[in-house]
């Protein structure tokens, strides 16, 4: 029996401004680079961003700057963000990585804390 296919090209890529800021403030808080506490925190970041896009499946559309001034800061942002697209997730695929990347955001504070 043929597994039927689609086409998900148009599916992968997200526009939604608050999904496209949380991964533009992931990414900047990989690279900021120099931060107390960076070394720690970084493979949970990594983590967290798989979960976040889905391993691949989901992408933002473009990324925007974000200025980071202090790591602990930001990640509490990043976190404030997370929260606050899971609870506006309509997508139970998406509310699942958006909950695992939240639980290691934490962990990854925990271990700079």
């Amino acid at each position: 029996m043929p597994v039927p296919t689609t086409d998900r090209a148009g599916d992968v890529y997200d526009a939604t401004p608050d999904f496209v800021y949380a991964v533009s403030l992931l990414a900047a808080l990989e690279g900021a680079t120099g931060q107390d506490g960076h070394a720690m925190v970084l493979p949970f970041l990594g983590m967290a961003r798989a979960e976040l896009t889905d391993f691949g499946q989901r992408r933002p559309a473009r990324y925007v700057p974000v200025q980071i001034g202090d790591l602990r800061s930001g990640l509490a942002d990043l976190e404030q963000r997370l929260t606050a697209l899971l609870a506006d997730s309509q997508v139970l695929q998406h509310s699942l990585r958006l909950d695992s990347a939240r639980r290691l955001l934490r962990r990854g504070v925990a271990a700079v804390a």
